[in-house]
């Protein structure tokens, strides 16, 4: 008796996952990415500050913090409150005051990388998404600049910040000056007040 063989399968008209084994079904790792993207929404500028407070949070060992950013003015304002309370209270002794504060700088900034980098590979994300992590970064680099041409504290979202941020800068100045002129007084860098109050 002889029996006819079936017609190969169309691979065309095969669903994914449903090929008959030794005719090439596709590995596991083809087939997972693609279910896992298909539930993905599109980012909204909202969910892209969240991603960059927590990639920084993340990068200073902070617990996450349910609160949401709606603005990058109000994002910028948070990572700069995040990056003041960061540092030491005791700023007396400026080489490793500024040790600190080169830690905690390089920290933030990896948690911002790391914040654009998922951004940025997310699907179908628009270019105003990935604009306003940058812009979040943006304002707050010249939030702790020395010399910020921006008065980012007339507002609404940096005026409680203000008293801080200028005790602050002026903690990084004496700091700068102290490391360059060995003449300078070994006083402390503010008097011993704390500029996170």
């Amino acid at each position: 008796m002889e029996v006819s063989k079936p017609p190969p399968a169309d691979p065309s008209n095969m669903r994914s996952g449903t090929a008959i084994a030794g005719q090439g079904s596709p590995a596991a790792g083809t087939i997972a990415p693609a279910a896992d993207r298909a539930d993905i929404r599109p980012l909204e500028i909202l969910g892209a500050l969240q991603i960059l407070l927590a990639e920084v949070r993340a990068g200073l060992d902070l617990p996450m913090d349910p609160s949401i950013a709606q603005t990058p003015d109000q994002a910028a304002s948070r990572l700069a409150d995040l990056f003041m309370h960061a540092l030491p209270e005791d700023a007396g002794n400026a080489p490793a005051w500024t040790q600190a504060l080169v830690r905690v700088e390089a920290a933030i900034e990896a948690g911002i990388e790391r914040a654009v980098i998922v951004v940025t590979q997310w699907r179908d994300v628009t270019p105003a998404v990935v604009d306003s992590v940058k812009e979040t970064r943006a304002l707050f680099l010249s939030a702790i600049e020395i010399d910020s041409p921006i008065p980012l504290w007339v507002r609404p979202e940096w005026m409680g910040l203000a008293p801080a941020l200028n005790r602050f800068r002026r903690r990084r100045r004496n700091a700068r000056r102290r490391l360059s002129d060995p003449d300078h007084a070994p006083a402390s860098l503010e008097d011993g007040e704390d500029f996170r109050r």
